[in-house]
């Protein structure tokens, strides 16, 4: 399990297409004080292209001003859902988390790999480390990769060990 927090700021529009892309499902995450946002329309949409299955979460439900009634009917509105499909979470209380977990094992199918084919990966990010040099993060969709694989980069078809 990858979990991949995207920043909500329409700023970072593309990160959250290529997060998004590396996926099985989201959790759209709405803050029960704030409501739908801009930004959640976008992610919500961007997860939808992408056929992925959203798991709708009110977060901060502990909030005083926290409007979980008001918010629901939006999401209800807005993206057609129904309300015994969104969770209502408070990370401070514990409120929703064990039904947050279950919601992932039941509705987040696990990735479509194949081990019998040759590796294909697609590059998450990658960074430089002063002693090791480029370092990349990969979600291998099939194959397999070991300790010790030397694999090529393409385009370009760099050798990476």
């Amino acid at each position: 399990l990858n979990l991949i927090d995207t920043p909500g700021h329409v700023d970072f529009s593309y990160e959250v297409q290529r997060s998004l892309s590396a996926c099985q499902g989201a959790l759209l995450l709405v803050d029960c004080s704030q409501g739908i946002q801009a930004q959640t329309i976008a992610t919500y949409e961007a997860a939808f292209t992408q056929d992925l299955h959203v798991i709708p979460v009110l977060t901060k439900s502990d909030l005083p001003n926290a409007r979980p009634k008001e918010v629901i009917a939006e999401l209800k509105s807005m993206f057609d859902m129904s309300e015994n499909e969104i969770i209502i979470s408070s990370a401070k209380t514990g409120q929703g988390i064990p039904e947050i977990f279950a919601a992932i094992v039941r509705e987040i199918p696990p990735p479509s790999g194949r081990l019998s084919h040759p590796l294909r990966a697609m590059l998450v990010d990658s960074w430089f480390q002063r002693h090791r040099g480029l370092v990349c993060l990969v979600q291998i969709v099939d194959g397999d990769l070991r300790k010790g694989d030397r694999i090529r980069k393409c385009p370009l078809c760099a050798l990476v060990s």
